[in-house]
Formats: structure tokens, C-alpha cells, sequence
């Protein structure tokens, strides 16, 4: 385990947030390859998104815990305030990032009288990219960690303590991969099935004219790679209620939607075709 990657003027850079300013780097590099020269500058656009995305990410998982914190209020209230807030707010999540970056795509377009689809569709491998690089910092840091597995799994891992780390929280309820067990890479096999589908979006972008068709593909094989991965989760502490996790009920709404996205989409695209 490496949540620290360096020192800097005697502050600490921290592996995780070096990945995801990578991966949004990578994720703007990609942005204006595919919007090309023809295209009006995406810089704002992609600005808007980051903004709304860091919101969304910070905002979803304490929204999730208020009715815990309700009912258990007289545990929370002998907190420390510092072990309070690092509970309630030290948790970064990445469908509220989605839900945040796509309002402040929506409300960008909105503003300057921009089709949300075909924007839609530029953005949609960029974003996969950029969140496939960030699950290598979750690797890093030892989050978001997997299932238990034997010591001779293909794919397991075995994190060890780091001693320039600081603890990741103060919290009673630890968010950090135990240590000296054998758990599935699940981070390091979400990061390598994103790359496949930024590569396999980008592909699509450029292959087809089809408005809508490359976010509507990323929110089908996104939900049901994230749906599958999440039985494989071994960080309990993100949330399960029911059968599922919070981010599987996401995930079967991002598929529908998707999937009815996609319908109405080939509807008005035949309608089109008729006509011509």
C-alpha cells in the first residue's frame, strides 16, 4: 500500500489524488484528440465537468449516510469532531462524480445552446479513461478493495502497511484494504476493463455519425461491468441494502436509461432515414 507517492516542500503528495489529476489530464488529452480541429474548444465544457464531478463525488456518500446518522445519532454525537467529519465527508464516490459532472454537462449545454448528445458522445471515453486511471490510485491507496482470495489466485494481491502514510481516516469504521491478506485486485481489473471501453468509445466515436450511440454504449457496459465487479467488493463500509450495493441500484438505473436512450435514439434515427 502507497497512499503516499512523495514529499514536496515537506507536504505529502498523496497516490490517489496524482492518479486522478493523471487521469484527468489523459481524459482532456483524449477530449481534444477526438473533437479534432473542426471542433470548437471543449476546454470550458471539460472545465464545467471536473467542477461538477468533484461536487458530485464529495456530496453523494454523505447524503447516503444521513439516515444512518439519524438513527444512530447517539453514537455519532460522542464522536470527536474531526472523527465525525472524516466519517461523514472522507469518501470520494464515483457515481456522484458522474451524477455531478453530467448536471454541469447538461447545464453547459443548456447555456450556450449546445446538442447534448454529440457532446455527450465526446465526453464519454474521456471519462471512462480518466476513471480507469483513477482506480490505479484506489489500488495504490488501498481502497475500494476486493474479496477475500486464496494466496494462489491469478489475480490476487496482498497490501502491505506504509509506514510515511498517514492514517487514511480517524474514522472507527476503516476504508483502508486490511493488511497481509489475500484479496482480488479488483481495482487494478476495473482500471484495465475502463481503458478497454475508453478505447472501445473512441472507436465508436469516430466510426459513427449516430448521435447518442457512444454515451448510451458507455452507460450499458459501464452499469453492467460496475454491477457485476461490486459482488466481488470486499470494502463493505461503501453501502449494501437489500441484495445490492448503493452503486448496483445505480447501475441498473443507468442501464435502463441507457437502454431507453438507445431506443428512442434508433427510433428518431429511422424516422430520419425515411425521410430522406
Amino acid at each position: 500500500m502507497h497512499p503516499v507517492l512523495f514529499e514536496i516542500f515537506g507536504r505529502q503528495i498523496y497516490t490517489y489524488g496524482f492518479f486522478i489529476v493523471i487521469g484527468a489530464v489523459a481524459a482532456w488529452l483524449l477530449l481534444r484528440l477526438l473533437a479534432g480541429k473542426e471542433n470548437k474548444d471543449v476546454s470550458p465544457g471539460f472545465f464545467m465537468c471536473v467542477c461538477g464531478g468533484l461536487i458530485g463525488a464529495l456530496a453523494l456518500r454523505p447524503l447516503m449516510k444521513i439516515p444512518e446518522v439519524i438513527l444512530h445519532w447517539e453514537q455519532f454525537r460522542q464522536m470527536p469532531v474531526e472523527v465525525f467529519f472524516a466519517y461523514f465527508f472522507g469518501e470520494i464516490v464515483f457515481y456522484g462524480g458522474l451524477i455531478g459532472g453530467v448536471t454541469a454537462l447538461l447545464l453547459f449545454c443548456r447555456r450556450f445552446k449546445i446538442p447534448v448528445l454529440p457532446m455527450s458522445d465526446l465526453f464519454a471515453p474521456a471519462l471512462a479513461l480518466a476513471h480507469g486511471i483513477g482506480r490505479i490510485g484506489c489500488y495504490m491507496g488501498g481502497c475500494c478493495y476486493g474479496i477475500p482470495v486464496s494466496p494462489t489466485h491469478p489475480f490476487a494481491v496482498v497490501f502491505s502497511p506504509s509506514p510515511a502514510a498517514a492514517p487514511l481516516t480517524a474514522a472507527p469504521i476503516v476504508i483502508a484494504a486490511p493488511i497481509g491478506v489475500p484479496l482480488l485486485g479488483i481495482q487494478l481489473i476495473e482500471a484495465a476493463c475502463l481503458i478497454l471501453l475508453a478505447a472501445i468509445l473512441a472507436i465508436t466515436y469516430k466510426k459513427t455519425t449516430r448521435a447518442g450511440l457512444t454515451v448510451c454504449l458507455y452507460g450499458l457496459l459501464y452499469s453492467v461491468l460496475r454491477f457485476v465487479l461490486e459482488f466481488y467488493r470486499g470494502d463493505m463500509i461503501r453501502g449494501v441494502y437489500g441484495w445490492f450495493s448503493t452503486s448496483q441500484y445505480i447501475s441498473i438505473a443507468l442501464f435502463a436509461v441507457s437502454l431507453a436512450l438507445l431506443i428512442r435514439q434508433g427510433i428518431v434515427h429511422k424516422k430520419k432515414k425515411s425521410r430522406v
